[in-house]
């Protein structure tokens, strides 16, 4: 429930809008339960941005790759094969177009590959777009480079070099200025106690400096450095509308800093290079105001042509054009109305000891919200800083849902309990991430999401604000505080959204390019360049057309993107009656781009064998309540094993059970349905033989091996070692070994236990999947 603020500043007067132009923006808003499609790239995907100029999607992924996507009309290109990018993803070079399997009765693949780089050869730290319409981007990596990207012709525009040891970058950024061609990059955390530096300056200045780059001279020395913090930067935003940058660091400070390129000096009409200037607001109207560019054109003027050769980045270099950058943002010239931060309700976050986890603009410039480590989100008013409510997202208000009444819950979140313990589980996994840590020291460089955020953004018309949240992505409306609208709420079972990109309004088709692809096809009309049976067909059943609104949002822990439309294919599916239909249709909407995965395997296996599972799988998922757990199987070299424990995992057998004996520096032991390691039998009843194996020994740990009582007594116990055991070796079957989710073992090891060795607190087996 959101709480409103005491101190909430008076509403200003709002200019008269029509009801129907609210309820315009409000049903542009997709809001399936299942998204339409998903791409892949071939790692975790980190980023994504917008341009709404050029109706250009940018992703980025944990292997420094970016790619560049184009929006698609949803009714043009429903009558068109889906096109997606080829597992090819280097060098720059545009990937060939592959088509997928997708049925015609989903839709229109909504978005289209256009071309792929390989950016950067270490982790993207942030993928950032220009403003307000996004005609340039930036990606900043680990590698120690930042690149500048023409979106309008998906291209690399430059690149700069950044001198490590000077000016290490952090994971914020965002582009500064009227014409948006400085970058300002976060400086990194310093080394922690004991880590080599390799210039003794980073440990003393580089904590809480913010960085100024230009795109136009590409120098590896920033232009300017903002020094108002004292900690490292963790989110920033810049508001376009008043050119001010909002900045929030690991200690919770808020600041206010102006990001305006004007130079702030009246210029006498016979005075050219302002020598008799005198300063005045940037929002005079009787005097002429110069700015960046007017005084590098009077600079080239004057120099002469010899000179001129020399190019204009020189002029760039005067460090007087960049003189009000990064100070204190100003009543008359940035639009706030405070005096002083103790009049606001900037210091919200270190009073309650929190650091922002997220941080976004509204579009009209009014407003901002934060999501703070304590999982509530504390939306701002701009102009006078103070805090307008706050939305509580934290588990305990859902764990009070179940506890109060557990089929309300379901009614209106979509979720069992049941089905919240899984994800609660998910959240504690999340919790031990960059993504919702609460120290904001987590070192990302080993996590398995990688640089992966959580995002909170507002729509386009600055009304709503987008929430990724446990039961869905949720659509609040400001002006009320209600949630009008939850996005994914059926896929919101097993995939934690992260929040992305809202796209509004129809797509930018080139029709002469439509036409000229669509040859052939027919059902295409000339003048409007849509299919004709498709519209007629919407009108039929008065729907009218559907627009092309999308929204782009990442998934935790997932090489995976997701696309929600206003179409919802696993929904008409449903509709049908048709179990075949509604495979295909799961089954379609995740385009194959690039080589798959293990969930990609998954569902091609259910495909070729037609929904009939084997006895056999390659791959165990074990969906524990501290988080998953990935197990390889062997079921080549102990098939009736494997057979026992994956028949077991289908069944049901597993769910639920609790990991009964764990010995920290040995192992966890699970798979008793009683609990207490007395019980358990194989899926033939009974007992059955071992299967040792010469290459399968206990030589190093996470290795999965089964429980006995002696030899041929298998049933249905398992055990997963945490070190080398090979005192184990031909006494029990070796039949996996742990891929992914070793740090989950970990922590199961590290549990308190009872003098039985039991788990004082429960930890069990949600389920298992097998692949």
């Amino acid at each position: 429930m959101p709480s409103s603020s005491s101190s909430q500043p008076p509403a200003a007067k709002r200019p008269r809008t029509s009801s129907s132009s609210s309820r315009n923006a409000k049903n542009d808003i997709p809001s399936p339960q299942h998204y339409q499609v998903s791409y892949a790239h071939r790692a975790v995907v980190t980023f994504c941005t917008y341009s709404s100029k050029h109706d250009m999607i940018l992703t980025a992924s944990q292997d420094g790759i970016v790619k560049f996507w184009k929006r698609s009309s949803i009714s043009t290109s429903s009558s068109s094969q889906m096109l997606a990018a080829s597992s090819s993803s280097g060098g720059g070079s545009s990937s060939a177009v592959a088509s997928s399997s997708s049925s015609s009765s989903a839709g229109g693949p909504c978005i289209e590959f256009v071309k792929a780089y390989q950016a950067h050869t270490a982790p993207i730290s942030c993928l950032v777009m220009t403003q307000p319409d996004g005609d340039g981007a930036a990606s900043v990596g680990q590698d120690h480079l930042i690149k500048f990207y023409d979106v309008g012709g998906f291209d690399v525009k430059g690149m700069i070099r950044v001198r490590e040891s000077e000016y290490p970058c952090g994971n914020a950024a965002a582009f500064v200025g009227e014409q948006q061609t400085l970058l300002a990059v976060a400086g990194a955390d310093p080394p922690q106690q004991g880590e080599k530096s390799s210039s003794l300056a980073t440990a003393t200045i580089a904590s809480g400096w913010i960085y100024l780059f230009s795109s136009l001279t590409l120098s590896p020395v920033p232009e300017r450095i903002v020094k108002l913090h004292a900690s490292p930067v963790l989110q920033m935003g810049y508001n376009f509308q008043h050119h001010c940058m909002i900045s929030t660091d690991q200690r919770g400070v808020i600041e206010y800093w102006n990001g305006s390129m004007l130079s702030q000096q009246v210029v006498g009409r016979g005075d050219r290079y302002g020598t008799t200037s005198r300063s005045v607001g940037v929002g005079s109207s009787s005097s002429l105001v110069v700015d960046v560019y007017d005084r590098i054109d009077a600079a080239e003027e004057g120099r002469g042509e010899e000179e001129e050769e020399e190019g204009r980045g020189e002029a760039l270099l005067d460090e007087s054009l960049y003189d009000s950058l990064g100070e204190v943002a100003l009543p008359e010239r940035n639009g706030v109305t405070f005096q002083s931060k103790l009049d606001t309700d900037l210091y919200t976050l270190i009073k309650k000891k929190i650091h922002a986890l997220s941080l976004t603009i509204s579009p009209t410039g009014d407003k901002f919200a934060i999501y703070g480590s304590d999982r509530k989100i504390r939306l701002f008013h701009y102009q006078s800083g103070k805090m307008i409510v706050q939305y509580d997202e934290r588990m305990k208000i859902y764990d009070q849902k179940v506890l109060q009444n557990s089929e309300s819950l379901s009614n209106h979140d979509g979720m069992d309990a049941i089905d919240y313990g899984n994800r609660a589980a998910r959240e504690r996994e999340m919790g031990d991430t960059s993504i919702l840590c609460a120290t904001a020291t987590k070192n990302v460089v080993y996590q398995e999401c990688g640089n992966q955020s959580l995002n909170i953004e507002f729509d386009p018309t600055g009304r709503y604000l987008v929430v990724p949240t446990i039961v869905g992505i949720k659509v609040i409306e400001c002006a009320s505080n209600k949630c009008r609208k939850i996005i994914g709420k059926g896929d919101a079972s097993t995939l934690r959204f992260l929040g992305g990109i809202m796209c509004l309004g129809d797509a930018k088709v080139d029709k002469q390019m439509l036409l000229a692809r669509m040859a052939g096809v027919g059902g295409v009309t000339a003048t409007t360049g849509t299919s004709s049976n498709y519209r007629s067909g919407q009108e039929e059943e008065g729907e009218g057309t559907l627009p092309d609104s999308i929204y782009v949002t990442m998934a935790f822990n997932k090489r995976r993107f997701y696309v929600f439309s206003h179409l919802d294919p696993i929904a008409k599916a449903e509709e049908s009656g048709d179990s075949e239909e509604q495979q295909r249709a799961a089954i379609s909407r995740d385009v194959l781009n690039e080589p798959p995965d293990a969930d990609d395997l998954l569902l091609d296996h259910v495909q070729r064998e037609g929904g009939q599972e084997s006895k056999l799988g390659k791959e165990a998922i074990l969906r524990t309540t501290m988080g998953d757990i990935h197990i390889r199987l062997f079921p080549e070299e102990t098939p009736r094993t494997v057979e026992n424990f994956c028949g077991h995992a289908r069944n049901g057998y597993y769910d639920n059970v609790i990991f009964h004996r764990v010995i920290k520096g040995f192992m966890i032991q699970t798979g008793d349905p009683l609990g207490d390691g007395t019980g358990g039998e194989s899926i033939w009843g009974g007992e059955f033989e071992d299967e040792f194996v010469r290459d399968l020994r206990h030589d190093r740990p996470f290795t999965v091996s089964m429980a006995n009582a002696g030899p041929g007594t298998n049933g249905s116990q398992f055990f997963i070692t945490t070190v080398p055991t090979p005192w184990l070796d031909n006494k029990h079957t070796v039949f996996g070994r742990v891929t992914r989710g070793m740090d989950i073992c970990t922590a199961i090891e590290n549990v308190k236990v009872d003098e039985l060795d039991k788990p004082l607190n429960e930890i069990s087996i949600v389920s298992i999947d097998i692949v």
